[in-house]
């Protein structure tokens, strides 16, 4: 299960079982969620926010859901190494790659990921 999908399931189970106030704005952070708004590694990547898993903890704050926002802060949504991989061969994650120098990105992966293959 992706991040996205399993950050607006746990976001529903919390709506499940709070008042209709609350439950309302819970479902709303879901449809954001499930669009991967929240998402640092969707494809294509949306601009929307500089660090979207921040934003998110700072707008769950900001409504008062404490409790998720410490999830949030706690690492439980973020992106799987997977995710991270799947992005970096994309042609976003390739455009990013290639304003590193080629001895950044080794450092950052141990190999090239834009000549797949290459160690500096």
């Amino acid at each position: 299960m992706r991040t996205r999908d399993k950050l607006a399931a746990e976001l529903r189970k919390c709506a499940a079982q709070a008042n209709p106030h609350n439950a309302a704005k819970y479902e709303a952070f879901a449809v954001r969620a499930a669009t991967g708004e929240f998402d640092d590694f969707a494809i294509p990547s949306d601009a929307a926010h500089a660090c979207p898993i921040m934003q998110l903890h700072s707008e769950l704050s900001a409504a008062g859901f404490t409790k998720f926002a410490s999830r949030v802060a706690n690492g439980e949504f973020d992106a799987t190494k997977e995710e991270s991989d799947e992005w970096v061969m994309s042609a976003d994650g390739q455009e990013t790659m290639k304003m590193l120098s080629p001895e950044m990105r080794v450092a950052m992966f141990g190999e090239d990921p834009v000549v797949p293959g290459k160690k500096h």
